[in-house]
């Protein structure tokens, strides 16, 4: 049975304060995705006082950073932090205190482990909520060089990993030609019929939906004027399933549906995909247990999601090397993110309270997996394996695709 390491727990109690003036800024002054200049300025500033070098912008994306210790070390580790927040409600999705936690967790593991077999950097991922900044760290190599990710997320649970589903848009556009909707309609090609019949499809297409693939959207784009044919209409979909393999297999039953709907009443149709793929995080056995026995062994109560919902870039980090995404309870149950009563918990000793749950979480997860033989092992073994098999699954089937 594991046993939290006294040691470190106390040097994240000890470092707690040094460190909520950070997530209180954030907390203070929220800024979205891609506009994260003083978020950015303040994590790095803070990171070089206390002895780091810093990075930033890192791997070509803005607003993000790589910040370390220069150990000598060969093994590296990605403690990640996210610091964008929502538009009007701030932060909304408690990446204040994301943040923070991967501050905390750091310090307090240099803190006690001087001779730590890992070199720990902390990545600054700007984004999440918009472009998906991970992915695009992911894509020009941010994440090559480390033996696996990790970070916590803010939620009303506490839970050893989110689980999540691939996903990506389709922007759906169908062209066709204006006429006069009362006097001459037989000579337009009506647009937003075809966007229907596509709604329409897509529902019936769900009695042959594997589980948990989605599709949701809304009408961008339905014409002008009601006397007036629409020679335009457009549809912003996402599509999610439970990876990346079955979401393949959804868009290109989309696909050859919209194709066949335009070429059925003489439209035109493009898909156009405006934001990156997001992977699904590999809900990983070994990995699962561990950090329910961690979340136990510091007296937190701990759940299990039994369906997965949502998704995350750090999907996409998880292609490449085994990613930890925990959740972290913040908030009371029934609340939920995105909402100004989740954001009022990010403030004060509510938030304080769930900066040191969270630190002393994944830094005793972090030692776990640096120091209890075999277990990081079994868990990159799992993920490697999983990875693989998805990967023949996908060269076995782009039937869907162009």
């Amino acid at each position: 049975m594991y046993t939290a390491d006294k040691k470190l727990i106390d040097n994240v109690k000890s470092l707690e304060d040094e460190v909520f003036p950070v997530s209180e800024f954030l907390t203070e002054h929220p800024e979205t995705g891609g506009n994260e200049k003083e978020s950015c300025a303040y994590i790095t500033e803070f990171l070089k006082k206390h002895g780091y070098q810093v990075e930033s912008p890192y791997c070509g994306l803005v607003y993000s950073f790589r910040a370390w210790k220069e150990t000598g070390r060969e093994k590296k580790i990605a403690v990640m932090c996210e610091y964008d927040a929502l538009p009007e409600i701030g932060h909304a999705c408690g990446h204040s205190i994301s943040c923070g936690i991967s501050l905390l967790t750091a310090l307090a593991l240099e803190k006690t482990f001087p001779d730590f077999p890992y070199q720990i950097e902390l990545v600054g991922t700007p984004g999440e909520e918009t472009i998906g900044g991970k992915c695009v760290l992911t894509e020009n190599g941010g994440f090559d060089r480390y033996e696996f990710a990790i970070m916590g997320h803010i939620d009303n649970v506490n839970a050893s990993q989110m689980r999540n589903l691939a996903c990506n848009d389709m922007f759906i556009t169908f062209h066709g030609k204006s006429s006069h909707a009362s006097s001459a309609p037989w000579k337009g090609r009506n647009a937003l019929d075809a966007a229907e019949l596509l709604m329409h499809g897509i529902a019936l297409l769900r009695g042959q939906f594997k589980p948990f693939m989605q599709v949701h959207g809304v009408v961008a784009e339905g014409g002008s004027a009601p006397n007036v044919v629409p020679d335009t209409a457009s549809l912003d979909y996402y599509t999610r399933a439970a990876d990346l393999t079955e979401l393949e297999e959804l868009r290109g039953w989309i696909k050859r549906l919209a194709a066949g709907i335009a070429d059925g009443i003489g439209v035109t149709c493009e898909i156009e995909q405006r934001y990156p793929t997001f992977a699904e995080l590999y809900y990983n056995p070994p990995a699962i247990r561990a950090i329910k026995e961690t979340f136990e062994a510091l007296g937190e109560d701990v759940v299990e999601f039994e369906t997965p919902g949502g998704s995350t870039d750090a999907g996409n980090v998880d292609m490449v090397i085994p990613a930890f995404h925990l959740q972290i309870k913040g908030v009371n149950a029934g609340t939920e993110m995105h909402t100004k009563e989740f954001e009022a918990c990010m403030h004060g000793e509510t938030g304080k309270a769930t900066l040191l749950r969270g630190a002393k979480v994944i830094a005793s997860y972090i030692a776990r997996l640096a120091y209890e033989p075999g277990l990081f092992d079994a868990i990159k073994k799992s993920h490697d394996e999983y990875r693989e098999k998805q990967r023949q699954a996908g060269e076995n089937n782009f039937e869907g695709e162009e």
